[in-house]
C-alpha cells in the first residue's frame, strides 16, 4: 500500500514572509539646516523722552496705535516758547528796517559802510534767534521718530515731566529682526543673504521666512559664538518682538536628493547599511554613504539608486534572505514628514 499523508497533516509551505514597511526611493528637495534658539526684536525701538521740562498740554494718540513718522503723540504747554517766537520774530522784523535804511543813507553818501554793515549783522542774528525760538517751540511737540506701534504710555495730561522721564514707547514692527548665536564652526557658512526659517510656540507647525542680514565679524568673548541676525517678514503683525523664536539656518539645499528614515539606516562594524528589497521581496544587505542627519531623517549620498525599495521599519525582524511583506498601512512614511518643531523654544544655541 502506497505512503499518503495522514489525516490532518499540513503541507511544508515555506518560510512566512515579515511583516514591515517598505519605501520606494525616490529624489526629493533637501535642505540642510542647522537650528538655533534666538529672539524675535522690533527693528527699531525706543522709549521718547521730553528734551525740555514742562506740563503734558495733550495726548495725540491711543495706547497700541499705529503711527507714522512725523506724528505729534504728546503736546507741552507751550505758552512762554509762542511768546518768545514772536518776540524773536518783531526784534527781526525791526533789525531787517534797520539794515534797509542803513543801506539807503550809504548810497546818499549820508552813513558810512561799516554802519551798514553792524546793522546787516544785528539784522542776521535776529533771525538766528527766530530760528532758535521756533526750535524751542518744536520741542514742546513730541513726535513719532519712524512708522511703528505705540506701547504703553507712562504719564497723563497735566504731568509735569522733566528731560528724563519716560513717555511712551515705539516700535517699528512691520518686519522683525531675530537674533541667535552660532558656534566658531559654523563661520564658514554664515553669510549675509542666507535663507532662514523662524518658528515660535504660538504658531505650531508654521514657519516664517527670513533672511541673514548681519554676521558679527568677531566672536563674542563671553560665549566664543558669533552673534547672526536676520530679517522676518512682520507686515501681518502676528509676531511681536520680544517672543523666543526656533531658527533654522538653510546651510545647503538640494533639488534632488536620496533621504530615508532614520529608522532604515542600520549600522554595524562594517559601517551603515540598508535593507534592500528585491524582486523577489527577500531582503539584502546593502551598505550607503550617509550626508546629514537631522530631526529623523538621513541624507544618503551614495550606495541607493532612485527606485531600490527599502525596509524603512522594523529592520530588527530581517536578515540577509528574509522573505517580507510591505505592511498595508505604513507610517514612517507619514511620520518622516512631520519635524519636530517647538522642542527647541527657549533652550540655549
Amino acid at each position: 500500500m502506497g505512503a499518503s499523508c495522514e489525516e490532518g497533516e499540513v503541507a511544508d509551505e515555506g518560510p512566512s514572509a515579515v511583516v514591515v514597511e517598505v519605501l520606494r526611493v525616490e529624489p526629493e528637495p533637501f535642505i540642510d539646516t542647522a537650528v538655533f534658539s534666538g529672539q524675535l526684536d522690533a527693528e527699531y525701538a525706543v522709549t521718547l523722552k521730553p528734551e525740555i521740562q514742562g506740563v503734558i498740554a495733550s495726548i495725540e494718540v491711543e495706547q497700541g496705535q499705529r503711527v507714522a513718522e512725523g506724528d505729534v503723540l504728546f503736546r507741552l504747554r507751550d505758552g512762554e516758547q509762542a511768546a518768545k517766537l514772536r518776540e524773536a520774530e518783531a526784534n527781526r522784523d525791526l533789525a531787517h528796517l534797520r539794515w534797509k535804511r542803513a543801506s539807503q543813507l550809504v548810497s546818499a553818501n549820508a552813513s558810512s559802510a561799516a554802519q551798514a554793515d553792524a546793522a546787516r549783522a544785528e539784522w542776521e542774528v535776529a533771525r538766528a534767534r527766530v530760528d532758535l525760538a521756533r526750535v524751542d517751540l518744536e520741542r514742546t511737540r513730541i513726535r513719532a521718530p519712524f512708522d511703528g506701534v505705540v506701547g504703553q504710555r507712562h504719564v497723563d495730561p497735566g504731568a509735569r515731566v522733566e528731560e528724563e522721564d519716560e513717555l511712551i514707547r515705539v516700535d517699528a514692527v512691520d518686519r522683525l529682526q531675530v537674533t541667535f548665536a552660532i558656534s566658531d564652526d559654523g563661520l564658514p557658512f554664515a553669510r549675509p543673504g542666507m535663507r532662514v526659517s523662524a518658528w515660535v510656540r504660538p504658531y505650531p507647525g508654521e514657519k516664517f521666512p527670513g533672511e541673514v542680514f548681519f554676521v558679527s565679524p568677531t566672536l563674542d568673548p563671553t560665549n566664543r559664538r558669533i552673534w547672526v541676525k536676520a530679517w522676518i517678514d512682520n507686515a501681518d503683525g502676528r509676531l511681536a518682538p520680544g517672543l523666543f523664536a526656533n531658527v533654522d539656518l538653510e546651510l545647503r539645499r538640494e533639488p534632488k536628493a536620496i533621504v530615508l528614515p532614520e529608522s532604515a539606516v542600520a549600522l554595524d562594524h562594517r559601517g551603515p547599511y540598508v535593507w534592500k528589497v528585491g524582486d523577489d521581496d527577500t531582503v539584502t544587505r546593502q551598505p550607503v554613504e550617509v550626508g546629514v542627519r537631522e530631526r529623523g531623517i538621513v541624507e544618503i549620498v551614495q550606495g541607493l539608486p532612485a527606485g531600490t525599495r527599502v525596509v524603512s521599519a522594523g529592520t530588527h525582524k530581517v536578515s540577509e534572505g528574509t522573505l517580507v511583506r510591505a505592511a498595508e498601512n505604513p507610517l514612517m512614511g507619514r511620520a518622516r514628514k512631520t519635524p519636530a518643531e517647538g522642542s527647541l523654544i527657549g533652550e540655549g544655541t
